[in-house]
């Protein structure tokens, strides 16, 4: 506790211009609390790709997505 006691300490002796900004900080922090994060994971297996693509996908990209001739 003893941080919070020295952050009132401090808002007590803030000039009143700066509690505005003080109180729009404290709302920002409680919002990114409250937030859930997404789950990368779900969000990466929700995209995943079908299996039947070329298996040399890599290597002939530009020929899947250009039409140029296979190397």
């Amino acid at each position: 506790m003893a941080t919070a006691d020295q952050l009132k300490r401090e808002i007590d002796v803030l000039p009143a211009p700066f509690l505005d900004e003080v109180a729009r900080f404290i709302i920002k922090l409680k919002q990114r609390r409250s937030s859930t994060q997404p789950d990368l994971l779900a969000d990466l297996s929700a995209c995943r790709i079908d299996d039947d693509l070329p298996a040399d996908l890599a290597e002939q990209l530009d020929h899947y997505l250009y039409g140029t001739p296979k190397k």
